[in-house]
């Protein structure tokens, strides 16, 4: 009883997209049945990646959305959850995909798979290693892009600028796709949707940042001073305190008049 209960929560885990099935009965009908199958054991193995670290890093997982593209896991945490575990989730995937390249090197070198069949794979695993470092929300790339950039920046403007950086990268990977005829239409516009969305989302995003750190005490690494009272120069992992004439306010004083009022 215990496993099928543990088989039904996997399966309720895992939410996979219509036009991944749309994707699979196309490549099946077209007779490229091993190319498809190559192409998801990539994919999942990348969010097995995703959900080891995430599992370490003691995170609950939501739902784990399957795309044709690749997947998107969903983990219940903190806006201001520590910076250096964004960078591990975000680098993890693609840390499995080059284990498993090695699994399929050995396969390949003990003669258990064809040549072709480890030339196809290579191919596709390479492919989706180069699109997942792409600086656009909300692939890998952009969320390792916007965590380097919250090191360094406020919040709210580590996102804008990370924003502004996946619009660009949108604009040349449309440009480099009609140049091409590569015909990705289908990811680009799940791209722009996502884009769109974010950027639509992210007042509310950032109130729950703020919301967060009136109401908890989370971990921080360092302490900052800032001259003047602006919440939007709060950063991630860093406890702030304003001068105010001859007084300083601790960012909790701020938050709570914010909030109060």
């Amino acid at each position: 009883m215990a496993n099928i209960s543990a088989m039904k929560n996997i399966k309720n885990l895992f939410n996979i997209n219509i036009a991944t099935y749309f994707l699979i009965l196309t490549f099946c009908f077209t007779g490229l049945i091993k190319n498809i199958i190559l192409i998801y054991i990539i994919v999942i193995f990348h969010e097995l990646g995703h959900i080891l670290i995430i599992k370490i890093l003691r995170y609950k997982i939501i739902k784990i959305d399957i795309y044709p593209m690749g997947g998107i896991t969903r983990i219940d945490k903190k806006i201001n959850a520590s910076i250096k575990h964004e960078l591990l989730i975000s680098i993890f995937g693609i840390i499995f995909q080059i284990i498993l390249w090695l699994i399929f090197f050995l396969l390949q070198h003990y003669c258990i798979i064809s040549s072709l069949t480890y030339k196809l794979f290579k191919s596709y695993n390479t492919t989706i290693i180069i699109f997942n470092m792409l600086p656009i929300i909300p692939l890998d790339g952009y969320i390792f892009l916007r965590s380097i950039w919250e090191l360094i920046f406020p919040y709210k403007k580590s996102f804008y600028l990370s924003l502004i950086i996946s619009i660009i990268s949108i604009i040349l990977f449309i440009t480099y796709n009609e140049l091409y005829s590569l015909n990705n239409y289908l990811i680009i516009s799940f791209l722009i949707f996502k884009i769109i969305n974010t950027s639509k989302e992210f007042k509310y995003a950032h109130m729950r940042f703020l919301t967060e750190r009136h109401l908890y005490q989370l971990p921080i690494s360092k302490i900052k001073y800032e001259n003047k009272i602006n919440l939007d120069l709060l950063k991630k992992d860093t406890y702030h305190y304003f001068k105010n004439k001859d007084k300083v306010i601790s960012e909790k004083k701020i938050l709570a008049q914010k909030f109060n009022s």
